[in-house]
């Protein structure tokens, strides 16, 4: 990326976002991305004029962050590619972890003073509040029904009754962070299939995304397919 570089952080700013992507959506797949790379404390997507196609990813350790900057830059997100940087400056809540945090008042003004320097802009106020509605949350346990029977294990998972949002990268997205994926097929709406190099490495992603929530309404329903 061109221009000054920020000093490493737990912070990273993306842009390059297409900003029409459903906001629930974009948290849960910008998730997925960079949740592989080491624990994600939070996600700030904003909506408001001059934020859109923006998000800020904040890592709980400095090294997370840099392995995610490294191997994720210019990676194709729903068809553009990202931009990565270090955010110009901590976010608040890893400031008061470290006991670093500056006031409101005494950080625009350095700011105001170093701003023409900066790589990336720092994380939007909001995040000192802890906004709850910013935060996204590991993907929840299995959620699915314990009555519906699952077919005989095998490398190929079958996933139905999926939103018309989620498509082929989405999907990749959320299953690439395991081991042994292969691809993702979509024959028609609402129906794809997972496949992996092996049976285990199948098992293992489906006990961690069967129920995975892709909407405020829907979940992910695996199950075996036939290999």
């Amino acid at each position: 990326m061109a221009g000054a570089i920020s000093t490493p952080n737990n912070t990273l700013y993306v842009s390059n976002i297409d900003w029409k992507i459903k906001k629930i959506l974009l948290r849960r797949a910008l998730y997925s991305l960079f949740t592989r790379h080491g624990k994600v404390l939070e996600i700030i997507t904003l909506r408001r004029d001059g934020l859109r196609g923006q998000a800020w990813v904040i890592f709980e350790d400095v090294k997370a962050a840099t392995a995610a900057l490294q191997q994720e830059q210019g990676f194709s997100f729903f068809g553009k590619d990202l931009r990565l940087a270090y955010a110009k400056s901590k976010s608040d809540r890893i400031a008061k972890r470290d006991g670093t945090y500056v006031p409101k008042a005494k950080r625009q003004k350095t700011e105001a003073d170093t701003s023409s320097d900066a790589a990336a802009p720092p994380p939007p106020q909001e995040q000192q509040d802890g906004d709850q509605d910013q935060q996204v949350p590991p993907p929840p346990a299995d959620e699915a029904g314990e009555d519906e029977v699952k077919a005989p294990p095998s490398h190929i998972l079958f996933a139905k009754d999926l939103p018309s949002e989620c498509n082929e990268m989405m999907l990749g997205m959320l299953f690439r962070q395991y081991t042994g994926f292969k691809e993702v097929r979509i024959p028609r709406a609402g129906l794809a299939f997972v496949e992996f190099d092996s049976e285990p490495h199948a098992t293992l992603a489906m006990e961690r995304l069967d129920g995975f929530k892709l909407t405020t309404n829907d979940t992910l329903k695996l199950n075996y397919g036939k290999a």
